[in-house]
C-alpha cells in the first residue's frame, strides 16, 4: 500500500470584533481526515490503490488510476494493463478523434490474364468527433503499391503530386469529410462517407455534390487518346501532376512486363461496418469493409519495349466480388507527442519534405498486405 502522506494542515484564524458575544464557542469539527493507504478515495487524493502508477496517493505522470487500479498510459491516448504495454487500447471507446495511419485496400482485375491485383493507397488521416459524428480535419496521401499479375508503384514524381490532391478536411471545395462511430453491439460501428477523387485529370471531373453519390458513368469522360502507345497528344482536361511533362499521373510497372504508365483515374470509396457487425471498442487498429468504383484511361506508356500493348490495358474495379476494406491504425492524439511524433514528422501541409517522411512512416506502420479472399464477396 502507498505510505501516508500528512495532508496540509487547516488553519483557523479568527479575529475578534468588539461586538463579539463572550459566550461565542468554536463547534467540533466531524469531518474525517483522508487518510493516504487505506485504500479508499477520499477528498484531497488523487488515487488510492496499491499500483507504482500511484504514489503516496497522486497519480505519476504517464499513468491514469481508476478507484480499484491503475494503469501506464503507453503514448497518446493508449493505455495498457501493464508497464510493458501489453493489452494496449485506446482511452476511448468509439471517439476516433486523433490521428490515424490509414490503407485502403482495393482489388481490381487486369483487362490481359482476368487476375485479381491487390492495391493499397495509404493516407494520414485526423479525425475530430463530436458525439457520434467525425470529420477529417487533415490528410495526407501517402502513395499506391499494387501486386499481383505485376507490380505497381507512385513514381517519386507521382507520390510528390498527389500528397495534397484531393483533400477531405474544410478546406475542400466539397466540404470536409464525414464519418459516423457508435457504440453497437460488442465494440463501434464505424461508417466513413462516399468521396470521390481524380488524378491525372482536373477537378471538374468531379460531381459537384457527393452527397447526391453518382456513378462514375454518369460523369463527364475522363480525357482520352486514340492510342497510348503511339500517342503524342496532351488532350484537354488532363493535367500533369507529377511532372514528368506527360499527361496523367505516373505508375511504375513491374513484373511479367515493365515500363511506365500515365494515366487519368476517377474513383469513389466508401466504408462503413456491416449491419450486426462491430469493431473492437478502443481499438488500435480497426477494418471496415469497403465498396469502389475506378476508371482509368490510360494516355501513355513508355519504357516498355515490346510489352507496351500490355501496359497500356487499364484496371477494372473487381468490389462487386471482392469489397474493399479500410484499415486505420491509431498513431495518437497530440501533435508532437512522443507517440505521435514516431509517425507524423509535423503538422500535414506545412512542409513537404516532413509530409513525405509522414508517408514512409505510414506505410510501415500499415504494410501492404497483399493477399486475395480465398472466395469472391469474403
Amino acid at each position: 500500500m502507498p505510505k501516508a502522506r500528512p495532508l496540509a494542515a487547516l488553519v483557523l484564524a479568527a479575529a475578534l470584533a468588539p461586538s463579539a458575544c463572550a459566550h461565542d464557542t468554536v463547534g467540533v469539527d466531524t469531518g474525517a481526515e483522508a487518510v493516504c493507504g487505506n485504500g479508499k478515495l477520499e477528498p484531497g487524493e488523487e488515487c488510492d490503490v496499491d499500483s507504482p502508477g500511484c504514489v503516496q496517493c497522486a497519480v505519476v505522470p504517464d499513468w491514469t488510476c481508476s478507484t480499484s487500479t491503475c494503469a501506464p498510459i503507453c503514448g497518446d491516448g493508449v493505455i495498457a494493463s501493464s508497464a510493458d504495454c501489453s493489452d494496449a487500447h485506446r482511452d476511448s471507446a468509439c471517439d476516433l478523434t486523433g490521428y490515424w495511419a490509414a490503407r485502403e485496400t482495393d482489388y481490381t482485375r487486369d483487362s490481359i490474364l482476368g487476375s485479381i491485383q491487390t492495391s493499397s493507397t495509404w493516407y494520414l488521416y485526423h479525425f475530430v468527433q463530436t458525439g457520434d459524428d467525425f470529420v477529417i480535419d487533415q490528410d495526407i496521401e501517402c502513395g499506391v503499391h499494387v501486386t499481383g499479375s505485376a507490380v505497381v508503384d507512385s513514381t517519386p514524381g507521382t507520390l510528390r503530386g498527389l500528397i495534397y490532391q484531393n483533400r477531405m478536411d474544410a478546406q475542400s471545395p466539397h466540404g470536409a469529410r464525414h464519418g459516423t462511430s457508435r457504440p453497437a453491439s460488442d465494440g463501434c460501428a464505424v461508417r466513413l462517407d462516399r468521396w470521390y477523387r481524380v488524378r491525372g485529370a482536373t477537378q471538374a471531373y468531379l460531381p459537384a455534390d457527393f452527397t447526391r453519390r453518382p456513378p462514375l458513368t454518369a460523369l463527364t469522360p475522363l480525357p482520352s487518346v486514340d492510342n497510348p502507345v503511339t500517342s503524342t497528344d496532351f488532350p484537354a482536361g488532363a493535367t500533369d501532376e507529377d511532372g514528368d511533362g506527360i499527361p496523367g499521373v505516373a505508375f511504375a510497372i513491374t513484373g511479367f512486363v515493365n515500363g511506365i504508365r500515365n494515366a487519368a483515374q476517377r474513383d469513389w470509396k466508401e466504408f462503413a461496418t456491416p449491419a450486426g457487425q462491430s469493431v473492437p471498442a478502443a481499438g488500435l487498429e480497426l477494418a471496415i469493409q469497403g465498396a469502389f468504383d475506378l476508371q482509368e484511361n490510360v494516355l501513355r506508356v513508355t519504357a516498355c519495349g515490346g510489352a507496351c500493348a500490355l501496359i497500356a490495358s487499364p484496371a477494372n474495379s473487381a468490389s462487386a466480388t471482392y469489397p474493399g476494406r479500410l484499415t486505420l491504425a491509431f498513431v495518437g492524439k497530440t501533435l508532437g507527442s512522443d507517440r505521435v511524433s514516431r509517425v507524423v514528422a509535423g503538422k500535414p501541409r506545412d512542409s513537404l519534405d516532413a509530409d513525405l517522411t509522414t508517408c514512409a512512416n505510414v506505410r510501415l506502420v500499415l504494410p501492404h498486405d497483399g493477399s486475395v479472399p480465398s472466395s469472391p464477396s469474403q
